[in-house]
């Protein structure tokens, strides 16, 4: 039987599956299970509660059927003199968003939606925005949308680079923005850390960062015209947004640390050539600490290492490199490069 068709034949018979119930009938990995379920998500046929190992998934319309109906805010706004912080401010008073949020939840959510809107009303071009707010069940749900040039295209035509996948990979390195005598490019970076559960759908991509596996996702899809942003966390959240800046930040208070996830474009397997590295590298100057992630990557090639942990390295000698997620294949190459360094 498919695996999809299984996830819903169970859930449709129980109350909430988990994912060993579905391991112990279906020969296959975490991940790819965790595939299955994100995109039974998207389509709108199952609902997650819970994060990680303890995460439980319901059959949507069963969630529908049980779920208590909070507030809910939808309205298109004009982008010329639209002011973000006024934005939140009526959709807070409406809402009445301090009854459902715990105090991190509401402190968090306002700097996640006005940078959203923000970028919308600074960078989109676009005439108007579409902003919809919703209280479901235990989480909190925004959603931002444009019809304009769109994110990545727009990070394409500023550094003039190949393509939307490279345009998104930049983008997530943070510090990248196309206007920098205005802004920092730091939101996206922030808010997609301190999110549940984020989304960004820009031209054919659909980035997926599930903070609650974690992990990182980027997939084709039908295009879109402009860019449209989802963003999810829990109404009683816990998180602490300034222990998120204070991992990324120095004593002065300024933003020196990035995370790459390497496999973001090549989701597995191997990295080889130095044009390879090169791109990688594109913009890492700015920072002081770069943790650079190898999950899910089999192997690097010579010239990849090299150019990374040696030639980028002697380059910029005060910038701290830390390779994480390594098997011992890419630790082998990284060692290597980095004992002939001059």
């Amino acid at each position: 039987m498919d695996t999809k068709v299984l996830i819903l034949k169970l859930a449709g018979t129980r109350p909430f599956i988990r994912s060993q119930d579905i391991l112990k009938r279906k020969n296959i990995s975490r991940q790819t299970l965790a595939q299955h379920f994100r995109e039974l998500i998207r389509e709108g046929k199952l609902i997650k509660e819970g994060e990680t190992r303890n995460a439980r998934y319901i059959l949507a319309s069963k969630a529908k059927q049980k779920a208590e109906k909070g507030p809910l805010f939808k309205k298109f706004f004009l982008t010329k003199g639209l002011e973000e912080d006024r934005v939140f401010n009526e959709i807070n008073f409406k809402m009445n968003l301090k009854k459902h949020l715990s105090g991190a939840g509401l402190e968090i959510v306002q700097f996640a939606f006005t940078e959203m809107l923000n970028n919308a009303i600074e960078h989109s071009g676009a005439s108007r925005v579409f902003v919809e707010v919703i209280c479901d069940g235990l989480d909190l749900r925004f959603r931002v949308e444009d019809k304009g040039v769109g994110a990545f295209e727009n990070l394409k035509r500023t550094y003039k680079l190949r393509d939307h996948f490279e345009a998104c990979e930049l983008m997530l390195k943070g510090k990248q923005t196309t206007a920098p005598k205005f802004h920092t490019g730091q939101g996206i970076f922030f808010t997609s850390k301190i999110a549940d559960y984020f989304t960004l759908d820009s031209a054919r991509l659909h980035l997926i960062v599930d903070n609650t596996l974690p992990d990182l996702f980027l997939e084709e899809v039908k295009k879109i015209q402009g860019t449209h942003v989802s963003f999810r966390i829990k109404q009683k959240s816990r998180k602490n947004l300034k222990a998120l800046f204070d991992e990324y930040t120095d004593s002065d208070f300024e933003f020196d640390k990035t995370h790459i996830t390497v496999h973001l474009i090549r989701k597995e397997g191997s990295y080889v050539s130095r044009s390879e590295a090169k791109r990688i590298l594109f913009g890492l100057e700015q920072f002081k600490r770069i943790v650079l992630d190898f999950k899910n990557i089999t192997g690097i090639g010579q010239g990849f290492a090299d150019e990374i942990f040696r030639v980028f390295q002697n380059q910029h000698p005060k910038i701290t490199l830390e390779p994480v997620h390594m098997t011992d294949g890419v630790r082998f190459m990284i060692e290597r490069a980095r004992s002939e360094q001059s």
